[in-house]
C-alpha cells in the first residue's frame, strides 16, 4: 500500500475539512452552541449523544466513546483503512494527496490490480461451478452441504478443475498477470522454473475484505489430496491474522452494527447459518481466533459468543480465545461461550435442526466467568484436598490477570458458590496472592490492555495531566497567551524541577508554537501509531468543564482563568518542595543555592500574581 506522507495530515488535510460538513453527509446535525449534535451512527440511540466539535475538528459521543477527527470517522463508519479514509477525505476537501518517497500512486495501482485479478480468478471458478467441468463441486455444495443455489451464487463459491495451467490459461493475459498470480499464492513456482495451478480438483471459497473484495481462497478438497482445506499463503493483500471470513457479509446486512458477533470454525458452519438465516456468524481463517481478530469485532459489536464443538478440541480452542481476549477486556465487552453437542458442528446442528434451536443454544451461552471457572474444574479431583487448593489457586491465577475489577468480582463470587469458599476469603486470597510464575504475563496484559473504568477515572489525579488535557483541548487560546504566559519558561522550569511529564509539555507546547492556528484535531493525528496515542486520545476527551449545558464553551475570560491555575498547580509544588529542600541547609548554604533560592521566591510570587491575574 502506498504511504501518505504524515506532515501532509495534520498540516494540509485536516485543516481543509469543514468536520461538521463532512460527518453531516453521514449524520443528521443540529447546531448546539458552538457545536453540533446528531444521533450516534455508531450505536443505537433515540437522544442525540453524539457531538461535533468545529473548533477542535473532533468528534465524540458521550453514549459509546466513538471519537476522532475526519479520517477516524471515515474509517469507523465506512470501514475503510487510514489510507482510503485519508483519500477519501482529501476527495472531500478539494486536495491532491502527498504520498511518501518511494510510495506512489502507481504501488497502489498495483493493489488495484491484485484485487482484480482475484476477482477474475472468482468469477472463473464461480462459472466452472455452473459447467459440466463443475458437477462435481456443484454435487458437493447442494447434495452434502445442502446449499441452495442461490446461497452459492451469494457467497461466490466455485470450483477448480483437474489441470495444471488453469489459471494461466484461463484467467492470466500477460505473463505480469502470472507472476501477480504468483505473488497471490494462486500459482506456484518450483525451482525449476515450472509454474503450476495451486488448486486443482477442489470446490473454492472466495474470502473477502470489509470492502467486499476478494483477496484470498479456501479451497476444500473432493479426492484424496492432502490437506483437507488449503488456504491460500499470506500475500500483499491478505494477512491471515487481521481477517475474519465472513465479516463482509455480517457488517453488509447488519448496517455496520451487528448486535453481536459468533465465532465458529469453519467456512461452512459460517455460510450454511447465513443461509439459515443468522446474519452474524464469522470463522478465523485456519488458525486459532487471533487478538487482532477480537479486536476488529469489539469495533463493531459489544458483545461475541464463541460457539465450538463439544468435544476437547472446541473446549481447547474455546479456552484458548478466553486467554486471547482476555487482556484487551473492557467494561462494556461481553464474552459468551456455548459448546454444541459433540456430534454436531454449526453446520450440520442448523441442518438438522433449524435455526430456532441454534438461537435457543446461544442464548444459553455460559459467560466469561461461567467458562473460566467450569473449564478449570475439569482438571482437578475436587474430593482430594491437595487438588482442590491447587483448584483455588489456578482459578485466583487468571481471575487476577483480568483487567477489570467488575469482572474479577463476578468471578470471585462465583467461584465461591461453586467451591463453597467464602467470598470474603477468596478476595483476601487474591489480594495476597504472588503470581511469581505468571510474572511476565501479567506485565503483557498491563501493557496491552485499555485502560479500566477505575484509571480512566483517575486520569486527571495529577496537575501536569490537566493542564495537558487543557492544551490539548484548548490549543488556540494556548497560542494566543503563548508568550503573555511565558509557556516556554514553564517548559523549561518543568524540566529542571524534573515534574513528571514534563518531555510531553516541552512536545505539546513546541508544536503549538510552531504552528500557532493548530487545531486539537491537528494535534491528536501527530500522535497517531505511536505508543502514546491511546493516552493522549484519553486527555483530548477528558472532562475539565469547559462546556455549558447548551453545548457552548466558557468564555475566554473563564478559560484563561482554569489556565493560570493550572500552570499554578503544576509548578507551585515542585517549587515549595525544592525551596524546602534548601532550606534543611540554610546554614551551610552555597551563594549559588542562595541565589536558587531568591528565583524560587520570585517564581512562587509570579506564580500567586498569575493566579490573581486571572
Amino acid at each position: 500500500m502506498p504511504f501518505i506522507a504524515r506532515n501532509f495530515i495534520s498540516e494540509r488535510l485536516i485543516p481543509a475539512i469543514a468536520i461538521e460538513k463532512l460527518i453531516g453527509q453521514f449524520v443528521t446535525l443540529k447546531k448546539s452552541g458552538s457545536n453540533y449534535m446528531g444521533c450516534c451512527p455508531f450505536h443505537h440511540e433515540k437522544t442525540p449523544s453524539f457531538c461535533v466539535t468545529p473548533s477542535k475538528q473532533m468528534f465524540y459521543c458521550f453514549g459509546c466513546k466513538e471519537h476522532g477527527n475526519a479520517i477516524d470517522f471515515l474509517m469507523k463508519y465506512k470501514n475503510l483503512g487510514f489510507v482510503e479514509a485519508a483519500e477519501e477525505a482529501a476527495q472531500f476537501a478539494g486536495i491532491e494527496i502527498e504520498y511518501e518517497a518511494g510510495s506512489s500512486p502507481k504501488q497502489f495501482d498495483r493493489f488495484a490490480k491484485y484485487y482484480e485479478i482475484m476477482d477474475r480468478c472468482a468469477h472463473k471458478f464461480s462459472t466452472v461451478l455452473f459447467s459440466s467441468a463443475g458437477k462435481l463441486g456443484l454435487d458437493y455444495f447442494e447434495q452434502k452441504r445442502g446449499l441452495t443455489k442461490d446461497t452459492i451464487i451469494k457467497a461466490g463459491l466455485g470450483y477448480a478443475p483437474e489441470g495444471w495451467h488453469f489459471l494461466q490459461d484461463q484467467v492470466c493475459r500477460s505473463p505480469e498477470e502470472v507472476q501477480m498470480l504468483v505473488e497471490l499464492g494462486m500459482l506456484v513456482k518450483h525451482d525449476d522454473g515450472k509454474i503450476f495451478s495451486m488448486y486443482r480438483n477442489r470446490v473454492m471459497i472466495p474470502i473477502y475484505d470489509r470492502k467486499g473484495r476478494v483477496i484470498s481462497f479456501g479451497g476444500r478438497s473432493l479426492g484424496d489430496d492432502k490437506p483437507k482445506y488449503m488456504n491460500t499463503k499470506e500475500t500483499p493483500i491478505y494477512r491471515k491474522r487481521n481477517e475474519l471470513f465472513g465479516l463482509y457479509e455480517v457488517l453488509k446486512d447488519n448496517n455496520n452494527r451487528p448486535p453481536y458477533f459468533v465465532i465458529v470454525e469453519g467456512y461452512m458452519d459460517v455460510i450454511s447459518l447465513r443461509q439459515a438465516g443468522c446474519s452474524t456468524a464469522v470463522a478465523s481463517l485456519g488458525t486459532a481466533t487471533t487478538v487482532e481478530q477480537f479486536k476488529t469485532m469489539f469495533r463493531y459489536a459489544k458483545k461475541i459468543i464463541c460457539c465450538y464443538d463439544g468435544d476437547e478440541a472446541g473446549r481447547n480452542a474455546a479456552w484458548h480465545a478466553l486467554n486471547t481476549v482476555t487482556p484487551i477486556l473492557e467494561s462494556d465487552y461481553e464474552m459468551r461461550f456455548v459448546f454444541l453437542p459433540k456430534e454436531h458442528d454449526p453446520d450440520s446442528y442448523v441442518r438438522e435442526l433449524g435455526l430456532g434451536s441454534f438461537t435457543n443454544c446461544l442464548d444459553k451461552a455460559m459467560s466469561y466467568p461461567e467458562f473460566l471457572i467450569s473449564h478449570l474444574k475439569g482438571n482437578y479431583n475436587l474430593q482430594d484436598p491437595g487438588q482442590f487448593s491447587k483448584y483455588l489457586g489456578e482459578v485466583l491465577n487468571y481471575i487476577k490477570l483480568i483487567p477489570l475489577q467488575t469482572l474479577q468480582t463476578v468471578s470471585l463470587s462465583l467461584l465461591s458458590a461453586n467451591s463453597g469458599v467464602d467470598e470474603r476469603q477468596l478476595y483476601d486470597m487474591l489480594n495476597n496472592l504472588q503470581l511469581r510464575s505468571n510474572r511476565i504475563y501479567e506485565q503483557k496484559i498491563i501493557s496491552n490492555k485499555e485502560l479500566n473504568t477505575s484509571e480512566k477515572q483517575d486520569l486527571l489525579k495529577t496537575p501536569m495531566r490537566r493542564l495537558m488535557a487543557f492544551i490539548l483541548q484548548q490549543p488556540i487560546l494556548v497560542s494566543s497567551q503563548y508568550d503573555r504566559l511565558a509557556l516556554d519558561h514553564l517548559s523549561r522550569l518543568c524540566v529542571i524541577l524534573k515534574v513528571k511529564g514534563a518531555s510531553e509539555l516541552e512536545y505539546l507546547l513546541k508544536q503549538i508554537k510552531q504552528c500557532p492556528d493548530i487545531t486539537t484535531a491537528r494535534l491528536v493525528e501527530r500522535f497517531r501509531n505511536t505508543e502514546r496515542e491511546k493516552y493522549i486520545n484519553l486527555l483530548v476527551n477528558a472532562p475539565l468543564g469547559l462546556n455549558l449545558p447548551d453545548g457552548s464553551e466558557l468564555d475566554q475570560i473563564a478559560r484563561l482563568e482554569l489556565f493560570a491555575r493550572l500552570i499554578a498547580m503544576v509548578l507551585i509544588e515542585p517549587l515549595k518542595s525544592r525551596a524546602r529542600q534548601l532550606s534543611l541547609y540554610s546554614q551551610q548554604i552555597s551563594p549559588e543555592e542562595y541565589k536558587e533560592m531568591t528565583i524560587i521566591q520570585k517564581e512562587l510570587n509570579q506564580i500567586e500574581s498569575l493566579s490573581l491575574k486571572y
